[in-house]
């Protein structure tokens, strides 16, 4: 029977989350921090319009891409190595389902490294003092942006495979 087998799909998911965490720590390393002025017992971002809480979403986002197009690989060499061939329907199932346990790897991993007690932060600046942002993911479709790249990767290899395929058929 071609494709991966519910062992190797558990160990694509166990690869994935672990790739998520490393990722997730990536995130929090590279992503801008947004400062925020602490007036009274609220803050405010110091900047007019802060354009770290997009940047940090961005960086998630590529995040999220890198790993879906390194998880369908991995799964399609694994395919490969197998059974002769990485073009099968479980390797595209398996990878979406790794895919979505790595990008909830990121987003966990991420926001916990970023966590930010805010009102302690706020007792602590003081009255016009300043503090960085909690890192968080506001936009929940990027969580779905790893799985999406494994299923663009595999679609376009598909293609490829199918046109190479007809190009070399002997016509009838």
């Amino acid at each position: 029977m071609p494709g991966l087998r519910a062992r190797d799909g558990a160990a694509l998911i166990a690869l994935a989350a672990g790739l998520g965490a490393v990722l997730g720590v990536a995130w929090w390393w590279i992503a801008p921090r947004v400062v925020l002025d602490a007036y009274g017992d609220q803050a405010y971002p110091a900047e007019y319009q802060p354009g770290g809480y997009i940047a940090d979403e961005g960086w998630a986002a590529i995040a999220g891409i890198l790993g879906g197009v390194a998880m369908i690989l991995i799964a399609g060499w694994a395919s490969r190595r197998r059974h002769g061939h990485w073009l099968d329907m479980s390797v595209l199932g398996w990878s979406v389902l790794a895919g979505l346990v790595g990008a909830v790897a990121i987003w966990i991993v991420g926001e916990g490294l970023g966590s930010v007690d805010v009102e302690a932060a706020i007792a602590a600046a003081g009255d016009g003092g300043s503090f960085e942002a909690p890192l968080r993911l506001r936009m929940p479709g990027v969580l779905l942006l790893w799985p999406l790249a494994s299923a663009v990767v595999f679609t376009g290899v598909s293609i490829v495979a199918w046109i190479t395929d007809r190009a070399h058929s002997p016509s009838s």
